[in-house]
């Protein structure tokens, strides 16, 4: 059976748009390492605005979600080459945290190719680091420089992993009749990823256009993510 390592940004993208139950749909494994699950369900639930969403999160955990242990070592090295990747005058850049961390440490201990994560960051850490640079140098209106041999040792680390968002998993289910309501599909698509991108999954207005206007699903199909 197909593995997926889940981050938590696309837990809570899915959950708080009440569609973690299409992850049951798909003929495919899902994993969460520990720091996932505590960003998802532990730490939510000891507070008043999230703890209903950490119990339906938590009803998953252990069933359609399932915890596996990683490499504290592992992760740590990933943590410090992700956020000295990118320098500002000798200074470093973070990019990412124990949960996305986590993620990526899990995807090289199970040798699981397919990572679904919504933080941008994460996703243009593996597939692009010179856009990364560019949105990072955009977004702080700072002068950002890319450190070399940590990327060319990120490069080796990350390399096989591939990335799909909760839209694109979402698309799938819409154009498979998996998210059957009665509706035009074109607009129930355009719909639901317009909430996921409220929601904070990481996608453009245009590229919800692309999403709508295929006639058949990249990357993913019906029988596995």
């Amino acid at each position: 059976m197909k593995k997926v390592v889940c981050d938590s940004s696309s837990i809570i993208t899915l959950s708080t748009n009440c569609l973690l139950w299409l992850l049951d749909k798909f003929e495919a494994e899902f994993l969460v390492p520990f720091y996932v699950r505590k960003e998802i369900m532990d730490n939510p639930l000891n507070t008043k605005n999230y703890a209903f969403e950490a119990m339906r999160n938590g009803l998953l955990v252990g069933k359609t979600l399932h915890v596996e242990k990683t490499s504290p070592e592992l992760r740590d090295r990933i943590i410090k080459l992700s956020n000295t990747l990118l320098m500002h005058k000798g200074k470093p850049i973070e990019i990412v945290q124990y949960g996305e961390a986590d993620a990526l440490a899990l995807c090289m201990e199970k040798a699981v190719e397919t990572l679904l994560v919504d933080e941008k960051n994460t996703r243009l850490l593996i597939e692009d680091r010179e856009t990364l640079r560019k949105v990072i140098e955009r977004r702080t209106g700072k002068e950002i420089e890319i450190n070399g041999g940590v990327e060319a040792e990120l490069k080796k680390l990350l390399e096989g992993i591939k990335v799909i968002r909760s839209s694109e998993l979402v698309a799938v289910a819409v154009k498979r009749g998996l998210l059957d309501w009665p509706y035009p599909k074109k607009e129930l698509l355009r719909s639901v990823l317009t909430a996921l991108k409220l929601s904070g999954c990481s996608i453009s207005s245009g590229e919800i256009v692309e999403i709508i206007n295929e006639t058949a699903p990249t990357r993913i199909n019906q029988s596995s993510p």
